[in-house]
């Protein structure tokens, strides 16, 4: 009867999962009347964890093999029966649940098959480098206890359901669901914004998606070096046929840090070329990048048309209900136990980006397992006090010039000459204003820094700015013509994501 409980429940639940959680960390044991099954655990934390997540469905197994007069019952496995293997504690299976987007190490019982062969028509040419995403191609090492995490090699990618959605990226999720469902009506799509607001993550996430939707597809997922690189290697060999045949045969190409291709010609052209083919085969494609296609202007006139004939999607730095939802997330993944003031205490302080919080997160964890406690506030302030003073850190000037820059493709350095052309006029007048608001430096300070100009002309660069908002105005920001607005925030992104 054992037996028949463990298969229903592994049944109920999922091989994966039962492996890592029960595989060899617990025992069920069924009493001779068969009106009483015990759950031993290695550990009294251990059974917490367990006895929360999972004893409304084992009860319901256990009712269902047993009859609905049997009762289930938690014990911590203190003492082990001759033969038994050792069993594992809870840190070594806290990876989390693999369905969940988090891939745990495999456990010896979910090994026992051996690895998967890859599928060949999944496999992309070797001069592309490139991943090509299907189910089950990541191949976890044996390992056990804590050592396991340090050699559990490549994660999972991340999927869909794991995607904290909120204001800030609800727009580029849902695109992204849309293209995955209905490959080819909304190509391509282009999903924008600055460094650690998700774009990976959606990326490496609709190519799951994809795959389960379209079991059958091919889904290609480049970075903008991995193209590039490949593209070269197969341009001076002998592999360009095969380089093509990998890019221009998918059912999905997905491809990372569009901004990476300006100015490599030649590179261009091939994935303009690669972009049209896929386009009459009503493909779908999916790029990334961290601005706007207008701030793009290097990028070659015809690829930009191309690519504006799609859907563009634009994500944000999360707010901090958003915020609150990844350290929530992480932490169920792992199966760590947070509490409430400690998840809005760090979705508070660590503002900047989404990796802020997985560090946290990560830093948290370690600091209970060093000590031997749980996690609590007072822990999670000592723990993560480096953490906080270097994600509020204060705002140079320096930074604001790199900001502005940066979002509007101007040459480092500009805002710093004396050049009064519009070009570079209106970004310095942004430039000054934005200082005035982000830090504490003086009037002339700010304006030696910006070309030696004096304090007067910083207050009326600052005014200027004041009454450019005010009437909604539209300025000239190197080549292209911004609202001030979405001007000013597309700068304060970049700021606050570092």
């Amino acid at each position: 009867m054992d037996a028949r409980v463990s298969e229903l429940f592994r049944a109920r639940i999922g091989d994966e999962r039962y492996a890592v959680w029960f595989g060899d960390a617990a025992r069920i044991e069924v009493s001779a009347d068969g009106l009483r099954v015990t759950i031993r655990v290695a550990s009294g934390f251990a059974q917490d964890w367990l006895r929360k997540t999972f004893h409304a469905e084992l009860l319901s197994t256990v009712r269902q093999v047993c009859g609905p007069a049997a009762e289930l019952e938690w014990a911590s496995q203190l003492n082990q029966q001759p033969g038994d293997q050792p069993e594992r504690s809870l840190e070594s299976a806290s990876a989390g649940d693999s369905d969940r987007g988090i891939s745990p190490v495999s456990s010896p019982a979910s090994r026992s098959n051996g690895p998967r062969k890859p599928d060949r028509r999944r496999t992309s040419a070797a001069s592309a480098q490139a991943q090509v995403v299907g189910s089950g191609s990541d191949v976890r090492p044996p390992a056990s206890g804590l050592a396991a995490k340090a050699l559990a090699g490549p994660r999972h990618a991340p999927r869909l359901d794991t995607f904290v959605v909120g204001p800030s990226n609800r727009m580029a999720f849902a695109a992204v669901q849309l293209a995955a469902s209905r490959p080819g009506e909304m190509s391509p799509l282009i999903l924008h914004g600055p460094s650690g607001v998700g774009k990976s993550h959606l990326l490496e996430g609709i190519c799951g998606h994809f795959r389960d939707l379209h079991p059958k597809a091919n889904a290609v997922f480049l970075s903008a070096e991995q193209f590039t690189t490949g593209f070269l290697q197969s341009l001076h060999g002998s592999g360009l046929p095969g380089f093509r045949r990998t890019c221009r045969s998918a059912d999905l190409l997905v491809v990372d840090d569009l901004q990476f291709f300006v100015g490599k010609r030649a590179t261009m052209m091939e994935l303009q070329h690669t972009i049209d083919t896929l386009h009459r085969l009503g493909r779908q494609m999916v790029f990334a990048c961290d601005r706007e296609l207008e701030s793009l202007t290097e990028l070659d006139a015809d690829l930009l048309t191309r690519l504006r004939g799609g859907m563009t999607a634009r994500m944000l730095p999360p707010d901090e209900d958003v915020r609150r939802g990844i350290v929530e997330a992480i932490a169920s993944r792992r199966g760590i136990l947070v509490p409430k003031d400690v998840v809005d205490y760090v979705a508070a302080q660590m503002t900047r980006h989404t990796r802020e919080l997985t560090g946290a997160v990560n830093r948290l964890e370690a600091t209970s397992h060093m000590l031997g406690v749980p996690i609590s506030m007072g822990m999670a302030e000592e723990a993560l006090a480096d953490l906080v003073r270097s994600s509020g850190r204060s705002l140079r000037l320096a930074d604001i010039e790199r900001a502005v820059c940066s979002a509007f493709g101007i040459e480092s350095g500009s805002l710093q000459g004396t050049q009064r052309t519009k070009r570079v006029n209106h970004p310095r007048m942004l430039a000054m204003f934005l200082a005035r608001k982000h830090t504490a430096s003086a009037l002339t300070e700010i304006g030696s820094y910006f070309g030696r100009r004096s304090h007067s002309t910083v207050i009326s660069a600052q005014k200027t700015v004041v009454e450019w908002v005010a009437s909604h105005s539209q300025i000239m920001l190197a080549d292209a013509t911004w609202d001030v607005e979405e001007a000013i925030r597309r700068v304060e992104e970049m700021l606050r994501a570092g």
